[in-house]
């Protein structure tokens, strides 16, 4: 009777565990989606999707909140569906808080500031 018992416990922990594992291989995660539709509604001028690619990176901060990529694709997304800049700019911060040495996020950072701010007069 316990070795019945055993046998089905560790069936069913097999059959978990596959279920999990053609989940990560089959189901991209929530950040290559938000991506994926942001690359997308900018290269198709197809704003509409902008709202699926907000929805997607918090998706993707759902499942992990540290990420400092998702928190700059989300601040990206949002300045593209015309967000206030003081959103846009807590967004960044955020992602620079958490990535301080990544590369990637400074030069993001970096050329959100440098849109973001008034273009000096001639003189």
């Amino acid at each position: 009777m316990k070795r019945a018992a055993l046998v089905v416990l560790f069936l069913s922990l097999t059959a978990l565990a596959g279920a999990r594992l053609g989940l990560a291989v089959f189901v991209p995660p929530p950040a290559d989606r938000a991506e994926a539709l942001y690359v997308t509604a900018i290269r198709d001028h197809r704003p509409a999707l902008l709202h699926d690619a907000a929805a997607a990176w918090k998706d993707a901060l759902a499942w992990s909140p540290a990420d400092p990529f998702a928190w700059s694709g989300l601040a990206w997304t949002e300045a593209a569906r015309g967000a206030p800049a003081p959103y846009v700019d807590r967004l960044m911060g955020r992602a620079a808080a958490l990535g301080p040495h990544v590369p990637e996020i400074a030069r993001a950072r970096a050329l959100w500031e440098s849109r973001r701010r008034p273009a000096e007069p001639a003189p």
